[in-house]
């Protein structure tokens, strides 16, 4: 009977201290269905549900994109988190013309419609293909923004893309994305935040 009552015990041991982990990571995924700039809020209050790994910066010539990878993947939702993605599309003289942003997930576009049915309900949630599914739900007086389930567009990953896409004027007086490392991280050395802009143009 002791040795059945131990691993129960420890079991409920750490569930305790993984439920506001896996709450927070649930609250942050809920969030970004709105497509508003709300979710970076939620986000930055519970970032202590990603563990983050590394931050990768790419740019382009009308194009940036910030992807942050977790240590390991966050399970919620009947997904596997694996990191953070945010992309800025510049118009031809460099300022802020569209926003992206989201999660990466392990599973395919289709996989991860199947899991959030319960957030997209009714007879058709999502339309389009197997490479991108949009919600058809819609933003209400919103034309310009929208959530959509999406196969990764760089070289070498896998699974899909949650994201919101949104045009600047859609998002009122939002005129850059926040700064990932202010998402994700307490501290962020200015220096190096410099050093990371200047080399990541000139690759």
């Amino acid at each position: 009977m002791f040795r059945v009552m131990v691993p129960v015990l420890v079991a409920f041991w750490f569930a305790g201290f993984a439920s506001p982990a896996v709450a927070g990571a649930e609250r942050a995924v809920e969030a970004l269905f709105a497509c508003d700039s709300t979710f970076f809020q939620v986000l930055s209050r519970e970032r202590a549900a990603f563990r983050s790994q590394e931050v990768r910066t790419i740019f382009s010539e009308h194009q940036r994109i910030d992807i942050v990878k977790f240590d390991s993947s966050v399970e919620v939702l009947g997904l596997r988190i694996t990191s953070y993605r945010q992309e800025t599309g510049l118009d031809y003289n460099l300022q802020p013309s569209s926003f992206t942003w989201g999660f990466q997930v392990d599973e395919t576009p289709v996989e991860a419609a199947r899991a959030l049915l319960k957030y997209f309900p009714g007879e058709k949630p999502f339309h389009g293909t197997v490479d991108m599914l949009q919600a058809t739900r819609g933003y209400p007086g919103q034309p310009g923004k929208l959530f959509a389930l999406s196969k990764p567009r760089l070289a070498g990953e896998a699974g899909a893309n949650l994201e919101c896409h949104s045009g600047r004027k859609d998002l009122g007086d939002v005129w850059s994305l926040p700064d990932v490392e202010d998402l994700f991280f307490e501290t962020w050395d200015r220096e190096s935040r410099w050093l990371a802009w200047i080399f990541g143009w000139l690759d």
